[in-house]
């Protein structure tokens, strides 16, 4: 049973891949001021997942890619709209404006400043540490990259999930400009645009921007409602080619969230209120979240080999005021549970990574240095009332650092085989001083004057050595069959208190094995890529809510053993020159195989706590999505075009413990699109839905969320309702 994935991947490949059936033809390029008409063969992405342009059908390594235009089709704007969109991947908001992101049932819900994330976000090749900060990346967007199994020979900060690249466009030699808007339902607004300017020959400058705001999905009984928007993005990039062997770009970005905030549902027993949209909070909210940046790369060709060079500070502060329903008695305006709270942030960091690659030759690789530090003042309190605090979380000194040196090569044996093999080295480092402190007072953005209940102190530091080995081989010339095993590492951490008692958790690591076949046929008309996997992890890190010393805190263990492995299809057809039908299949087997809590926890007071054959968090076993779409060309030589996407995702629990007050049900969820594109595509009127069900879909559960070890309540967020609009653009 173990590896019937990998078996059936393997059997299903030898059936599917018959050499000599798949041609190499390329369709026309479209003709300047020509109108594009209706596509004759399947987009296939260029992309750098392995720091060399490949498309993805040559690239030996389970990922998907959209570009930018197939995001604006289907309302990509946040990251939180990829959701469901690639085999295995789920991403949710976590009810106070962080973002949890899983791969195959791997993630972390441990979004505090001290944890990591088990899937990284990359933009420009930018690592973001901070979850948040993947809110309002995506607008002139090139291409977004999803990889898939742990990452780390091949990119600065490693990661055991997998990878989400964010690639934005950059300054070309055309003048051009791009403008949109968009509304909707819930008073939606959405406005984006660009403008390229080349200064010259060698310089040129590219500035973008992107706002978006909604009344909230949440009716709060009050004068505002919760869960709305109210962003502002902007990008400034300056591409500097001096020369033909070195260029430079530097980009500055600037995020701001506002807007009444985020909250998070009573679920079960404390979900009195009708609708999962309807919940009486303890007062107004408000949210003041700035995310800002600067980075430098350079590529300089030294004629052996590409010297780059990736450098990048950030800022990250919020300023986050809002209610709690941490119970079903709580109504507005106040209760016996109801809690205002305060949250302020003030996180920086640095990275620089430092690579040399060469793509030319049989042998093509890459070797780097990579070296990151974050620094974070945490301030949250808990019902201040009349400036005085119940409870306060005081963390004025947060640290990571990390360090690695990482290679990779890949080496053609033959014209048609080629063998990989990489190695990483990595040391982590994580500190902290401050106290859990009770009655102090607000003064400003100040908190001072607390009764210090326990201090919140510690100091770690692990190391990891992890490897990689692959083969590949291209049984036609559009048939690769690929097969890859290689480990990886996230870091450990800690909780609140002070050492030993600060519940410290060791790295979680793991073993994956990974078998594929990519296949483009009848002239790159149809596509067919099938992935098997097999993950051995140990110590796998999970997290939720429990308690320290009494009070409610994020405490994060390590699971024994756990046990993943599953099966991919991507699929993709063009019927006729009009229409095209595309879908994915992903099966999931995703077990803790040892996981015993011995001295219990806030749900077995008395005993141990067993959750050995508990199910992954977010990992349904069947998760099925399927599009079609259809062109009209016009006589005129305009365009329509019509799109449904559709999405059905099995039973799964959203959280560790595997209470039925955690479960989603099995649900489907459909998006709809009618696009006009004028004959020189110069602009668009498109009019979408997005969940045509209206179906409420639970994304992040916890339970028991105020400590009394009730399994049958707790909070929840959940994915928006029915939304639909108009949405206009243009380009110039």
């Amino acid at each position: 049973m173990r590896k019937r994935a990998l078996l059936a991947a393997t059997a299903l490949a030898s059936l599917i891949t018959i050499p000599g059936h798949a041609q190499t033809s390329a369709a026309p390029a479209p003709q300047g001021g020509t109108p594009q008409a209706a596509p004759q063969q399947l987009e296939d992405i260029v992309v750098t997942a392995e720091r060399r342009q490949e498309t993805t059908q040559k690239t030996p390594i389970a990922i998907t890619a959209f570009s930018g235009d197939t995001l604006e089709q289907r309302g990509v704007s946040s990251s939180t709209d990829l959701n469901n969109m690639v085999p295995g991947l789920a991403v949710g908001n976590n009810g106070s404006g962080s973002v949890q992101i899983a791969i195959r049932g791997i993630g972390s819900t441990n979004d505090t400043e001290v944890g990591d994330p088990a899937v990284a976000f990359n933009v420009d090749g930018v690592y973001m540490a901070r979850s948040r900060a993947a809110i309002g990346a995506l607008y002139d967007i090139d291409r977004i990259e999803v990889l898939r199994g742990p990452q780390g020979t091949l990119y600065g900060r490693n990661a055991t999930a997998g990878s989400i690249n964010v690639i934005t466009k950059r300054p070309s030699e055309k003048l051009e400009g791009a403008a949109s808007l968009d509304y909707g339902n819930y008073n939606s607004l959405q406005t984006s645009g660009m403008l390229n300017v080349p200064l010259t020959d060698t310089l040129a400058v590219r500035a973008a921007f992107q706002t978006s705001r909604h009344d909230g999905y949440t009716n709060n009984g009050r004068s505002s409602n919760f869960n709305d928007e109210d962003t502002q993005a902007g990008r400034l990039q300056i591409q500097l080619t001096p020369s033909e062997t070195f260029k430079a770009l530097l980009s500055v970005d600037v995020f701001h969230e506002g807007g009444v905030g985020y909250a998070a549902a009573p679920i079960g027993q404390y979900a009195k209120f009708g609708s999962p949209y309807t919940y009486p909070m303890s007062a107004d909210g408000s949210l003041n979240h700035t995310n800002k940046g600067v980075a430098l790369t350079t590529d300089w060709d030294l004629g052996f080999a590409t010297l780059t060079y990736v450098g990048s500070y950030r800022e990250d502060t919020d300023r986050t005021h809002g209610g709690s329903t941490q119970s079903g008695t709580c109504q507005a305006p106040s209760g016996t549970y109801c809690a205002s709270t305060i949250f302020h942030s003030n996180e920086d960091q640095t990275s620089h990574e430092l690579r040399l690659a060469n793509s030319d030759g049989p042998l093509k690789w890459v070797a780097g240095l990579y070296y990151f530090k974050e620094n974070n003042d945490v301030l949250f309190a808990l019902d201040p009332v009349a400036g005085i605090a119940s409870l306060a979380f005081v963390q004025p000194s947060v640290m990571e650092e990390s360090k690695a040196a990482f290679a990779q090569a890949t080496y053609g044996i033959t014209d048609s085989l080629r063998v990989t093999g990489g190695l990483r080295y990595t040391e982590d480092t994580k500190a902290r001083t401050g106290a859990t402190e009770a009655f102090g007072h607000i003064v400003g953005d100040a908190y001072v004057g607390g009764s210090a209940l326990y201090l919140n102190n510690a100091s770690y530091t692990w190391q990891s050595t992890n490897w990689k080995l692959g083969a590949e081989y291209d049984l036609a010339p559009d048939s690769l069959l690929y097969a890859s095993v290689g480990t990886g590492y996230k870091a450990g951490g800690y909780g609140d208190g002070a050492p030993p008692n600060n519940n410290p958790y060791q790295p979680e690591k793991l073993t994956a094995y990974e078998v594929g076949v990519k296949n483009q046929f009848m002239d790159k008309r149809l596509q067919l890529n099938l992935t098997g996997f097999y993950y051995d992890y140990r110590d796998f890190q999970v997290s939720a809510i429990g308690q320290v010393a009494g009070q409610a805190s994020t405490v994060t263990v390590n699971a024994g053993t756990a046990e993943v492995y599953g099966v991919e299809v991507e699929g993709a057809a063009l019927l006729t020159a009009s229409d095209r039908v595309d879908g994915s299949v992903s099966y999931i087997h995703a077990r803790y195989t040892d996981f015993i809590l011995a001295s219990g926890d806030v749900f077995h007071r008395s005993g141990a706590a067993v959750y050995t054959g508990n199910t992954l968090a977010k990992s349904p076993e069947w998760t099925v999505n399927l599009g079609y779409q259809h062109m009209w060309d016009l006589a005129s030589g305009a365009m329509i075009t019509a799109r449904v996407d559709s999405v059905y995702v099995g039973d799964q629990n959203l959280d560790y413990r595997n209470f039925a007050v955690t479960e989603q049900k099995a649900y489907t969820k459909t998006n709809l699109s009618l696009a006009y594109d004028d004959a020189d595509r110069r602009w668009r009127v498109m009019a979408y839905v997005r969940n045509l069900e209206n179906n409420a879909v639970l994304v992040v559960a916890n339970p028991d969320t105020n400590g009394s070890g009730n399994i049958y309540a707790g909070s929840g967020s959940y994915a928006p309702p029915r939304t639909y609009g108009v949405r206009v653009s243009a380009n110039f």
